[in-house]
């Protein structure tokens, strides 16, 4: 009997005892299944025995997130049976809440909000961590984190007005990486480490879709990751990566420590540079023509680059001053040159490897938490505004505005001496205060916006808006402009460069700006170092009040009410240090009449490598401008006549900053003999000009002291020049 009691009170357990095991873990199975919904994960099936679980092979890293290796039964692997197995715990994802938002509130903000001058880009940030974190995910690639748009802008990569605030060798730069390739969550660093049972159940990500594990190979130093924005430093301190440079490419020799060019050079040259040497600037005709693309920028830049002596390179020459329409962008002493001179020598072949605690960036910069302003262009008539060309300071091409906008401005005073021949200081002669230039130009033109528009705005010498053709195959480019352009005439449009031995606004023979309305297209064909411009125009033209009229090319033209358009073409070409123009304009005079004018102009660079040479620039020009056709009398054979004037002009560079000029010109009008002058038809119009010059520049001021002697074919004036004339550009 006592038997059978214990029989049965056996038996009653085991019926019972599985209905309470199942009673105790239903809390614990709703709680697992609940957290298995959240993470969007299906219930796996029974793991196997201990013995039957997969080992990590050695060195791999261990699942996505940063969880702690665990075994089927849920333990970790401080457990039992999981410590030699499991491979050792990695990093944890940054957070975006923690790390990551407060570096895009403190650099991309400023500008990126708003009312900012990126206001009108697609990422905007409000400060909300949650919202800003939906507009940034936009511009990441979790499958391939190192082509995320994000990290290209900022660190340069790619075309960004603000430049490169984050170098890729930076902690702000890997961290933002190492969010990315953690799945760029909101707070990725919260799921680190998950529960047990939701460890235990998350599924295993295959070897190759995990991100590389921290380098180890040789060239590489481990370098901490400072905590950012209050985050705790993650579990693993140090994170491999290898040293920052540009690597060698075939056939070229290479240094590691280096500043890459995408990091540490092109983002200067952007600011700097493409005001000017961009499709449809002023200086689209030349050999540096940046595109914004960082891959193709480098291979136009190079040639530029002299290996054996990089501090003489016609790229640094050029930034210094050194034949430069633009003056001294980035004067000697600019931390800037200095980085793109450290990225030269780095290109000479069989340069000494840099000892491996060299910094990427020793020369460059700190980036500023606002981003630069946008990058002034200019009309397809291939003009920009004087502020283009000279800035008020290092890397400050202009004031920027907000959604975009720009402001570039020209200022002088001049102090002069008039009415003399041969001694400035004769009592005959008097004193002068003049001011040529007072100009405020407003522009809009972003890289990721098509279209733009200048505008002077004091006195609306010039307004027009401009669009960028797409869709071309790589080597054209295409913008198109309208409204009132400048008439791209000769090798500088704005100061029709010297024709007549004068420029600027002392010129006699075209208008001091010719700006009119009408509308141009402007071409670029680029070839690595030749490159090919073609500048087609329709313009108001210039009209005769009478049909026996004389033409005046300054201020002929056809009133509001007797439109006659003209229309031209400008081609111009550049190899090397050399660039030439041919231009050509044709326009119907009324009355029968016709215009055709023409000019040809020619441009020799310094030659750098070249001794004495190199200190020298040359120009050359002429212009002849016929009128024929006409009823009789007034037209034909022996009535038709010609307009000429021409220049030559000499510079010597001592300094990067300051050059001695001699310039001189012939002009004359109503020929109608001979090819240039007409000895029968001499009146004081008919002049030669001789000028001597000393001109300083450096930032955005110029200074310079001018001397003319005018020489009038006939009946001699005492109109002889000395100036003495400030200039601020910015």
């Amino acid at each position: 009997m006592g038997t059978n009691r214990w029989a049965v009170c056996v038996a009653l357990l085991g019926c019972l005892l599985p209905a309470g095991i199942v009673r105790a873990q239903t809390p614990q199975e709703k709680k697992r299944g609940d957290i298995l919904k959240n993470l969007g994960l299906k219930k796996k099936p029974p793991a196997p025995p201990p013995e039957a679980t997969p080992v990590l092979p050695e060195g791999e890293p261990p699942a996505e997130g940063g969880e702690k290796a665990s075994t089927p039964g849920g333990a970790t692997g401080k457990q039992k049976g999981a410590s030699k197995s499991a491979a050792p715990a990695g990093p944890a994802a940054p957070s975006f809440t923690r790390a990551v938002h407060p570096l895009l509130v403190t650099t991309c903000k400023p500008c990126h909000a708003p009312g900012a001058p990126g206001g009108v880009s697609r990422l905007l940030l409000s400060g909300d961590a949650a919202a800003d974190h939906k507009v940034t995910a936009r511009f990441v690639n979790t499958r391939d984190p190192e082509a995320s748009v994000l990290l290209g802008k900022v660190s340069g990569a790619t075309m960004h007005a603000g430049g490169a605030p984050w170098p890729a060798a930076g902690a702000q730069y890997q961290r933002v990486l190492a969010w990315i390739r953690g799945g760029a969550r909101l707070d990725a660093a919260q799921k680190a480490e998950p529960a047990p049972e939701a460890a235990a159940a998350a599924p295993r990500v295959p070897p190759s879709r995990r991100p590389p594990a921290p380098s180890t190979a040789p060239g590489s130093e481990p370098v901490a990751v400072p905590p950012v924005g209050g985050e705790p430093a993650p579990a693993a301190p140090e994170v491999a990566r290898p040293l920052p440079g540009p690597l060698p490419q075939a056939g070229e020799g290479g240094r590691s420590g280096a500043p890459r060019f995408a990091a540490a050079v092109h983002p200067v040259l952007m600011s700097t540079c493409a005001i000017c040497h961009r499709p449809g600037a002023p200086a689209a005709m030349t050999r540096l023509l940046l595109s914004g693309d960082a891959a193709r920028d480098d291979a136009i830049v190079r040639p530029f680059v002299d290996v054996q002596a990089p501090e003489q390179s016609p790229l640094v020459s050029k930034a210094r001053g050194e034949m430069h329409g633009g003056g001294a962008v980035l004067p000697p002493g600019d931390p800037r040159l200095e980085a793109i001179i450290a990225w030269a020598k780095g290109l000479a072949p069989g340069a000494a490897a840099a000892p491996a605690t060299e910094p990427a960036t020793a020369a460059a910069p700190s980036p500023t938490p606002a981003a630069a302003p946008p990058t002034l262009s200019a009309p397809a008539g291939g003009y920009a505004p004087p502020g283009a060309h000279a800035h008020g300071g290092p890397g400050a091409p202009g004031l920027g505005l907000p959604f975009g906008f720009m402001l570039n401005g020209r200022f002088d005073l001049a102090y002069e001496r008039r009415q003399f021949s041969g001694g400035p200081f004769e009592s005959s002669s008097v004193n002068a205060l003049r001011s040529y230039h007072h100009f405020l130009f407003l522009s809009h033109d972003t890289a990721g916006d098509p279209c733009g528009l200048s505008v002077e705005v004091l006195t609306l010498q010039f307004w027009e808006a401009h669009c960028r053709v797409p869709g071309l195959p790589a080597p054209l480019r295409l913008t198109v402009a309208g409204g009132k352009i400048v008439v791209p005439f000769g090798a500088d449009p704005l100061y029709h460069q010297n024709y007549g031995g004068l420029g600027g606004f002392d010129q006699p023979v075209l208008p001091i700006i010719w700006a009119v309305e009408g509308a141009a297209a402007h071409l670029v064909v680029a070839r690595r170092e030749f490159v090919l411009t073609d500048d087609l125009f329709v313009v108001r033209g210039f009209a005769l009040p009478h049909a026996d009229s004389l033409i005046n090319l300054q201020s002929g033209f056809s009133p509001e009410d007797d439109v006659e358009l003209g229309w031209g073409n400008r081609l111009g070409v550049a190899w090397r240090f050399v660039s030439a123009w041919y231009s050509a304009y044709y326009n119907p005079l009324g009355f029968g009449r016709r215009l055709f004018m023409q000019a040809f102009d020619l441009t020799v660079a310094r030659p750098r490598g070249i001794p004495v040479l190199q200190h020298f620039s040359f120009g050359a020009g002429l212009l002849r401008a016929d009128v024929s056709g006409g009823g009789p009398g007034v037209g034909g054979v022996g009535f038709d006549y010609y307009n000429f004037a021409d220049y030559l002009q000499l510079r010597y560079y001592p300094t990067d900053w300051l050059y001695v000029q001699y310039r001189t010109g012939l002009r004359t009008f109503n020929n109608r003999r001979g090819v240039v002058l007409d000895k029968s038809r001499l009146t004081n119009a008919d002049a030669s000009t001789h000028n001597f010059a000393v001109v300083g520049r450096t930032r955005g001021l110029t200074a310079g002291l001018y001397y003319f002697i005018n020489l009038e074919k006939v009946d001699e004036i005492p109109n002889d020049l000395l100036r003495l004339i400030g200039t601020y550009e910015f």
